[in-house]
């Protein structure tokens, strides 16, 4: 499986793996629960369930690994959140206002901070008053931070 992660993926899932999983195996719904979603991954519960299962309900660091590559495949966060947004979209013009997506980012889920919506949209050139193609405005923010070092 480490041919389908970069190096520095691996020492992270490994960090967080074997700080849940202290007996060095994953051997409980809620150890693969925080392990998962604390790497950025939105699994349901079946699907934690059937991973589990499927390892006989230990999972060791490899096991582990498969399942990310498995699960990273399956979900696409930018699809997901596109999609949301052509659900409350029913015009089909592609466009949210600017103000609307600031009050999304701000109060939704955990809620960005002024400064950080400010951030965001200066990196993907937004101008308050405007509008925002969002598919344009979810392939930059889903993009990855580059690495600078």
């Amino acid at each position: 499986m480490a041919r389908y992660f970069k190096e520095q993926d691996i020492d992270e899932f490994r960090e967080c793996f074997y700080l849940f999983a202290r007996s060095g195996q994953i051997t409980s719904l809620d150890e693969l629960t925080v392990v998962m979603r604390s790497l950025g991954m939105s699994p349901t519960i079946q699907e934690l369930t059937g991973y589990l299962k499927g390892k006989g309900g230990k999972m060791s660091f490899a096991d582990f690994l498969e399942v990310m590559h498995i699960h990273s495949r399956a979900e696409n966060l930018p699809n997901e959140v596109v999609n949301a947004f052509k659900a409350g979209d029913p015009e089909k013009r592609g466009v949210v206002p600017a103000r609307q997506l600031r009050n999304l980012l701000q109060s939704w889920g955990e809620g960005l901070s002024q400064r950080e919506v400010d951030n965001i949209f200066r990196e993907a050139n937004v101008t308050n008053n405007g509008t925002v193609r969002y598919e344009d405005f979810v392939k930059i923010a889903c993009a990855p931070v580059p690495d600078y070092y």
